[in-house]
């Protein structure tokens, strides 16, 4: 046989192996056998060797690519004619265009030359696989999410096995597109396949559930991320998922190990820790945490912050401790609350004559959530301070308010009889 016929020959068979007539869209949609497709492949690859000056060229592209030099790579490409090559080089010679594309940032030209190798039908099936992963993945550099969605279901029908990273993509595309119910779908089948699954995998499920107040199954997620990744921003949301589920406990634990890592270091960060130990029973801890931060500058020096570590003490039942924040506070309150409630902290050391002060000065700066209240604790002071005319006056005040009227009129009247007035 003749070196022409036996080329016809060739020929023949490689169309009978592969029917390249076929559309594409008809191809796709039939179920594909992988093994055997592989198999056809390897076949019609065996019939199309690589001359040898085409693997020059290639080798030398790959080069010029590496080192930066994509005009080079490029002009290197230009001098094998497509025309003249055989189906395989030709693929080969369309992939590597598509890298210098690639690396050019020249993404529809890319992704144009990828899909001229798939056209060829010659590569490996793994090779095209990994092509068309490409593919998809370019569509997700360029925000293309539908294109993406799409590539990656027509790379899923020729892969040998399920890629969480696939999953991953197609979660972060139906996010951005904003269908939520397929993202959450997704993103947990790529943490569910990967025995590791990368911190952005965790991070994306975990900001799903937390969207759709799906705080039980949020929960998990973040614990895996402040065990592998332990970084601020997870142990805060672990913490406040922990709020939101009513844990109050755990949201504090969460945010003990924060601070003790220095993650909490923020004004708002440190009052909210504060008030969870609070809230917890645990009076002491906050205010030493309040007293740290404001001493080191992390917390503002405002009445509010001063006032919760005066109560911080007072409920430590550490009452010198309270005094001065407390009374920096009521100087810096543009009302006269926190006077009142530094002259009850002096009246329950009986202190009478401080407390007076604080009450007067609480009163006259006004604002008060309850002057009967406060008239009436006037009063009480002024009695024991020995002032007793006084304190009938405070009393009588007292009585004008229906909160404070009875208890102001049974001094008033114990004040009478003590005096024998009335």
């Amino acid at each position: 046989m003749g070196r022409s016929a036996r080329r016809t020959v060739l020929a023949l068979l490689a169309a009978l192996l592969i029917p390249l007539g076929m559309p594409a869209a008809a191809a796709e949609e039939e179920p594909v056998d992988l093994e055997e497709l592989q198999r056809e492949r390897t076949l019609r690859a065996a019939l199309y060797p690589v001359r040898k000056r085409v693997s020059r060229y290639l080798e030398a592209s790959a080069k010029a690519t590496d080192k930066g030099d994509q005009a080079k790579a490029r002009e290197l490409l230009k001098r094998l004619d497509p025309k003249r090559l055989n189906p395989y080089e030709r693929a080969l010679v369309y992939r590597m265009l598509a890298f210098v594309a690639y690396t050019e940032a020249d993404y529809p030209r890319a992704i144009e030359n990828f899909e001229k190798v798939l056209a060829e039908e010659i590569l490996p099936i793994r090779d095209e696989s990994k092509i068309r992963f490409n593919i998809a993945q370019i569509h997700a550099t360029q925000q293309n999410w539908r294109e993406m969605i799409a590539a990656l279901d027509r790379w899923e029908r020729y892969a040998e096995v399920s890629d969480p990273l696939a999953h991953y993509l197609r979660g972060i595309a139906h996010y951005q597109l904003e269908e939520f119910d397929e993202a959450v779908g997704e993103a947990r089948k790529a943490v569910d396949l990967s025995p590791t699954p990368a911190e952005s995998w965790l991070q994306l499920l975990s900001a799903l559930y937390v969207q759709r107040e799906e705080y039980a199954n949020a929960v998990p997620i973040l614990e895996q991320l402040v065990v592998r990744f332990p970084k601020k921003q997870y142990w805060i949301q672990l913490s406040l998922i922990y709020g939101a589920r009513e844990d109050y406990q755990a949201s504090l634990a969460a945010q003990q190990v924060a601070y003790l890592q220095g993650f909490i270091e923020e004004d708002k960060e440190l009052r909210r820790l504060a008030r969870s130990y609070v809230f917890n029973n645990l009076p002491y801890p906050a205010a030493e945490v309040l007293e740290k931060g404001l001493a080191e500058g992390q917390i503002e020096r405002d009445s509010d912050a001063l006032e919760m570590l005066a109560n911080s003490w007072i409920a430590a039942r550490e009452y010198d401790r309270s005094l001065e924040p407390l009374l920096e506070a009521a100087q810096l309150s543009p009302e006269g609350n926190i006077y009142v409630r530094l002259g009850q902290v002096y009246m329950q050391r009986e202190k009478w004559s401080e407390a007076t002060q604080m009450l007067q000065k609480g009163i006259e700066k006004g604002g008060l959530k309850d002057t009967g209240n406060a008239q009436l604790l006037l009063g009480i002071c002024l009695y024991n301070d020995e002032r007793v005319e006084q304190a009938r006056s405070s009393f009588a005040r007292a009585r004008q308010h229906e909160a404070t009227r009875e208890a102001a009129e049974r001094w008033i009247t114990h004040i009478e009889r003590e005096t024998g007035a009335g």
